[in-house]
């Protein structure tokens, strides 16, 4: 037995010094400098996370700017992209971000509203027509000045994208403006929102989005408001599947990002970042655009799905019941910054009346 012991000590310590001897343990020279491995410390990570379906206007515009940044910092700078609320919902993507347990995020401009409320102007129903219109706003110097606004509550704003126009899906036809009346309506949380629903007599049902489809099971909501691209990604029709087309509202996210991280990046990285946004604004809105046009093909060949175009005459009602809610803004939220507005879409927009 001891014999035994003795040759397997002996076979262990033999092959430790093999080991040692391929790996260069022993060796009186510094290990190969292994450059990979340091490009890897210097790496900084931008933890992006988001709330929507990959292939959704929002969902590839992340992507699109985190293989900008990635190219334009040769790697150095990298944006790890989290959709459909793989982290964190919208209720409390913002704790988050503000928290800096994530460094960017895109919510609604809605989600901004209670921390924000001048926001709610870009929540007013029937003032932005169509794309060109949407795509100047969303770039205009009101816009900016409500970027800038996020300076009060140390975020940095970097930009607007667009999801295009809000639409109406419901489990029964919302066409005609009486047919609002008794409806539970999902809303996202703005006063403003609240208000247009109520002056339509419906009730306004405030909820996360990821619950949404929940909620529609458990008829807790009976209707919503949403970009074709959302009722489509999301599957919404297969419950809301009557579908009105009205262009009543804008769905846009605010680009964020954490306030202290963004002030510790160096000018340079700060610089990539801006210049990444810039060079893709206009592929976010031709995407979005092209997203919700063919999403609609989508829905109308789908025979359980009934699409409803709002003529002039039901679009006017809807116009007159909510007349009420644009100096309800003006006198409890912001004086100027709905005329700012629409100023600002006559110098830029002949067409604008």
């Amino acid at each position: 037995m001891k014999y035994f012991l003795t040759g397997s000590l002996i076979t262990i310590i033999i092959l430790i010094v093999l080991f040692g001897y391929r790996q260069n343990i022993f060796s009186p020279t510094a290990l190969p400098y292994d450059d990979e491995q340091e490009g890897l410390k210097d790496q900084i990570t931008i933890h992006f996370s988001h709330v929507v379906a990959e292939n959704t206007p929002k969902g590839i515009a992340a992507e699109k700017f985190a293989q900008l940044v990635e190219e334009k910092s040769d790697g150095r700078l990298v944006v790890q992209v989290y959709p459909n609320s793989m982290l964190y919902s919208d209720d409390n993507e913002l704790k988050a971000l503000l928290d800096n347990e994530v460094q960017m995020i895109a919510p609604t401009i809605s989600k901004m509203t209670d921390m924000l409320p001048n926001w709610q102007v870009l929540d007013l129903p029937f003032l932005i027509e169509n794309n060109e219109q949407l795509k100047e706003v969303l770039n205009g110097n009101v816009s900016q000045s409500l970027l800038k606004e996020l300076d009060t509550v140390h975020i940095k704003g970097l930009t607007f994208w667009s999801n295009g126009f809000k639409q109406i899906a419901s489990t029964t036809p919302i066409v005609e403006v009486g047919q609002f009346e008794g409806k539970k309506i999902r809303m996202m949380p703005s006063n403003i929102l609240r208000k247009q629903f109520t002056l339509l007599e419906a009730e306004p049902v405030a909820t996360s989005f990821g619950n949404v489809y929940r909620d529609l099971q458990n008829h807790v909501v009976d209707a919503q408001e949403n970009t074709i691209s959302n009722i489509y990604s999301k599957q919404f029709h297969t419950m809301e599947n009557h579908i009105t087309l009205s262009n009543h509202g804008i769905l846009a996210y605010a680009v964020l990002m954490n306030e202290q991280f963004w002030n510790g990046l160096d000018e340079e990285y700060q610089q990539i970042i801006l210049d990444s946004l810039e060079e893709m604004q206009d592929w976010q809105f031709e995407q979005a655009q092209k997203f919700n046009e063919q999403n609609l093909q989508d829905l109308q060949s789908d025979p359980n799905v009934i699409i409803y175009e709002l003529d002039e005459t039901n679009k006017n009602q809807w116009k007159e019941q909510l007349q009420p809610i644009y100096k309800h803004y003006e006198n409890t939220i912001n004086d100027h910054y709905l005329d700012d507005l629409l100023d600002e879409m006559n110098r830029s927009i002949p067409s604008f009346h």
